[in-house]
């Protein structure tokens, strides 16, 4: 199987389970973090992980930090699961975090491009993401 149709049904797998993954951020970094992805300085990443988009204080890269790691634990856990890849599950998710979460204002980045920030339209999305809206 290629790489695309990996994402692909991690993307579906991801459809049926749809935001029970941990994407959303633990109380105590909701403020901060919070604050930091408003003013562009923490973004969203096609491969599923926040990003430092800017300059940010100790505590939010360390909040950032610690949620990425429950991310990657939960992209392990279903990437068992689901017989793909860790990267591949991270990147599904990444897809469908870019398509339906990043609000107008917000940092994120496709790749490792340059950060962008998204406007009133839709992200533009890498080719692997076909289907994740």
């Amino acid at each position: 199987m290629t790489r695309k149709t990996y994402i692909i049904a991690a993307a579906a797998a991801l459809g049926v389970i749809g935001t029970g993954l941990t994407l959303s951020m633990p109380a105590r970094a909701q403020g901060a973090v919070a604050q930091a992805m408003s003013a562009g300085a923490v973004g969203e990443q096609a491969d599923g992980y926040l990003g430092i988009a800017g300059s940010v204080s100790a505590a939010v890269r360390s909040e950032v930090e610690a949620i990425n790691i429950k991310r990657r634990a939960a992209y392990t856990d279903l990437a068992a699961k689901r017989g793909v890849t860790v990267a591949d599950m991270a990147a599904a998710t990444g897809c469908q975090t870019l398509a339906n979460r990043v609000k107008a204002g917000q940092a994120y980045r496709i790749g490792n491009g340059p950060w962008q920030t998204k406007g009133s339209g839709p992200v533009a999305l890498p080719s692997y993401c076909a289907n994740a809206q």
